[in-house]
């Protein structure tokens, strides 16, 4: 393979600015996790060096990774050619491998990870930890992959356009089965399409996730009987970083609760709104149960376990000290209250009044997503005149609505809601209103990423949000700052201000490194002090509770800047370039500051257009070379009708003050823009669909086809799935100028893996100038069966 590190050629000096780049995240694969063991997982990201740092928001969770940066993955054809092909390039990602270690007590749910470097720090990406059988997908064709006894999960990826994952699940019982989907809660930019088909073929169920918050399907299976499960892109796109997770239940599904949380120390009845709780039939409806919920102001959820005649299932139901009412008729009501009602199909909005004095503070929370339902709230809270006061729609990453107001007179006040979107009078169109008063409070936030250039300052902004008329002082602290990282001594917010701005400081000689810190506020409320976590808001999907997305852990990457600018020759000129071979840039390297170093050139991992496989060559740069060649290999499939372009950056190992190496990386100050011409090698298979015996050698006939300008010795090599390496190989084939036919021998090893259609790839490899490779592809269709 030509894919390897390439060394520099010679001579000159200049010198220009661009911002170096910071780390970005990514994806785990696989995204799942079971607790109580240790876990290989590959972690991908974006413009990734050899010194990352790896964070998990959790305790319970600690990850060791090997270091080392995998190869580009790039994304495979069918990308490469056709109608799609001309679509702006998906980010490049690189992995690391890394063992994670789970706490056997820890609970199931999602955790946040993240990384940081000397360039900055990435934003977080999501693991799911889970106590169930979890499994990966097998196999790399468009095959059918046989899933084991229920329940299970399954962990993969839609790596390639227009691929179809599918599942084969064979029905122990007869009942109800479910399929979750996990892939936007995971960060997987796709939309899902899940389908349930049986083994006639018919549909059974499907989802289509176009708002872009998961989703699960249910049908009715009979004992025996096998199904099949399909799921891709909406658009049919593909990547290596559209992970997901399937999770595959027997039994009734449970989607909400009537009242959607519980009251702490109380015993009462609980309905339970789901699929096939009563009937095991694949039709909403509902049964109630007696549910004791605990007394434990330590706990925030009760999971409850729903007996039916069709199954046993967990569910969750968080916990709240109100009073949990349910299907309120009174529009007058006792405030604090927390209602969970279903809206009526035949009302576009329903309407509470309760009893207020002046001055008082009231906070007004109105779920549905965050319980389960499927409406999108907004509501506006009205005076004792019938004067809109206030009103609200969407909280941050949500569709849910949420605030607090102050009330100038006494009186009965309203609260008026509807959903903002269109509805199907489902049951399960419930929302969960709470009505309480706000007393003397505060709460803070800031950016969950904060960068600090060494021997600088940057500012940080911490924002306070006063609750119940409180206005006085904030006193804000930080801990976990690394040595020689300080905040100024009298760090605060005003009394009467919402945000404060300080300057952190970095020393000239400290350690370039990253750490999680965190920031707390200390005030003077009703004579006794308290204090009060800042958190930050991280990336989600509306699916989240906005509550769920606050996380107390701040990333601080401190960083240097690289002594090296990557400049381009000749910016504005446009290459020609033969489709399948290599285009040869000219790069100027400046060093500054005294910087004698090797520099590495890299493709960076965000290209402006399609790539179709193409990629850039690594180049080492040693420290007496201010001019190199940058290679970019152009793949075959790349449409003469466009300009391409090739972004590049370098990366250099610099050490820290205190001695510490650490890789600084900076972006090229223009990408190399190329013209593609016809291909000057044509690689062709004159196998048919063939049908071999496993175990079996056979022959395949192969044709290169070179431009008279173009008399290189080809080499014919097979490449094949990873699933087969080891099962299939061949001898490489060596075709000189003027010798256009040969045989590539292919053997096959006795071993039943192998038994189906495989899609095989047959490369055809010569050199430009003796150093730079020119490649075509022919694919090759064989299918494999026993004697």
């Amino acid at each position: 393979m030509f894919w390897t590190n390439l060394v520099a050629l010679t001579l000159i000096t200049a010198g220009t600015a661009c911002a170096q780049k910071a780390p970005k995240l990514g994806y785990a694969f696989p995204p799942a996790i079971n607790a109580g063991v240790t876990n290989k997982v590959h972690l991908g990201g974006f413009d990734f060096t050899p010194d990352m740092q790896w964070f998990v928001h959790n305790d319970g969770v600690r990850v060791e990774t090997s270091g080392v940066l995998g190869d580009y993955q790039l994304t495979p054809p069918p990308y490469w050619f056709g109608p799609r092909a001309g679509v702006a390039a998906l980010p490049v990602a690189r992995e690391v491998t890394a063992q994670i270690e789970v706490d056997s007590n820890l609970r199931a749910g999602l955790v946040r990870w993240q990384v940081a470097n000397a360039n900055g720090a990435s934003q977080t990406a999501m693991l799911y930890v889970s106590h169930g059988h979890e499994i990966i997908e097998d196999r790399s064709r468009d095959l059918p992959q046989r899933l084991p006894e229920l329940p299970v999960a399954v962990s993969g990826r839609l790596s390639r356009l227009t691929e179809v994952d599918r599942y084969e699940i064979v029905a122990e019982v007869d009942g109800l089965i479910s399929v979750e989907l996990m892939a936007r809660r995971l960060g997987a930019s796709f939309h899902g399409v899940l389908r349930v088909r049986n083994s006639d073929g018919q549909l059974l169920t499907e989802l289509s996730d176009t708002q872009g918050i998961d989703g699960v399907v249910t049908f009715s299976a009979a004992s025996g009987r096998t199904y099949f499960i399909e799921l891709h892109d909406a658009d049919f796109r593909g990547d290596r970083a559209f992970v997901y997770r399937l999770a595959i239940n027997r039994g009734p599904r449970v989607v909400c609760t009537l009242p959607s949380a519980g009251q702490r120390g109380t015993t009462r009845e609980v309905e339970f709104v789901g699929i096939g709780v009563v009937s095991g039939k694949p039709i909403m409806e509902s049964c109630q149960q007696v549910v004791t919920f605990p007394n434990d102001p330590q706990l925030i959820a009760h999971t409850h376990s729903l007996t039916t005649p069709f199954g046993t299932v967990d569910v969750n139901i968080p916990l709240s000290d109100l009073d949990e009412q349910v299907q309120v008729a009174s529009k007058l009501v006792t405030a604090p209250v927390a209602m969970t009602n279903v809206l009526s199909p035949d009302q576009d909005n329903e309407c509470f009044l309760w009893s207020v004095e002046k001055d008082e503070f009231w906070s007004i929370d109105l779920q549905s997503r965050a319980v389960g339902g499927q409406l999108d709230v907004a509501f506006s809270i009205l005076d004792p005149n019938g004067k809109q006061i206030a009103e609200m729609d969407d909280l941050a990453g949500t569709t849910d609505a949420g605030l607090e107001f102050h009330a100038d007179v006494s009186g009965v006040f309203s609260v008026i809601f509807r959903s903002a979107a269109s509805r199907t009078g489902a049951a399960d169109e419930i929302y969960r209103l709470q009505i309480r008063r706000s007393f003397p409070d505060f709460s803070l936030s800031l950016l969950q990423q904060i960068v600090a250039p060494l021997g600088g300052n940057t500012e940080v902004t911490v924002q306070a949000t006063r609750y119940g008329g409180f206005a006085g002082e904030i006193r804000l602290v930080a801990g976990g700052l690394p040595l020689g990282v300080s905040v100024p001594a009298d760090w605060k917010i005003l009394a009467g201000k919402n945000e404060c701005k300080a300057v952190l400081a970095v020393t000239p000689d400290a350690a370039v490194n990253a750490a999680i810190i965190k920031v707390g506020g200390f005030a003077i409320i009703d004579g006794a002090e308290v204090s009060r976590t800042a958190t930050a808001l991280a990336p989600a999907n509306f699916l989240s509770n906005a509550a769920e997305r606050r996380i107390a852990q701040v990333l601080l990457a401190v960083t240097m800047s690289p002594p090296f600018d990557v400049q381009l020759i000749d910016r504005t000129r446009q290459r020609e370039v033969h489709r399948g071979s290599t285009c040869l840039a000219e790069m100027e390297i400046v060093r500054r500051d005294g910087f004698t170093g090797e520099i590495k050139l890299e493709m960076a991992a965000e290209q402006a257009r399609y790539l179709c496989g193409s990629r850039g060559l690594d180049v080492h740069v040693p420290a007496d070379v201010t001019r190199v060649i940058y290679p970019s290999w152009m793949s075959e499939y790349l449409g003469t009708e466009f300009t391409i372009r090739m972004a590049t950056h370098g990366v250099a190992a610099v050490p820290d003050p205190k001695g510490n190496v650490r890789y600084l990386m900076k972006p090229a100050d223009a990408a190399i823009t190329m013209i593609m011409e016809g291909a000057v090698l044509k690689l062709t298979t004159r196998a048919d669909d063939s049908t071999i015996n496993i175990g079996d050698t056979f022959d395949v006939p192969v044709v290169i086809s070179r431009s008279a300008q173009f008399a290189k010795d080809a080499i014919v090599t097979l490449e094949v799935p990873q699933e087969a390496v080891g099962l299939l190989d061949a001898e490489p084939l060596t075709l000189t100028p003027g010798q256009d036919d040969g045989i590539l021998r292919i053997r096959s090893a006795n071993d039943d893996r192998l038994t189906g259609r495989w899609s095989l790839n047959v490369r055809a490899t010569a050199m430009q100038e003796n150093m730079w490779p020119v490649i075509s592809d022919s694919e090759l269709s064989v299918v494999f069966k026993n004697r």
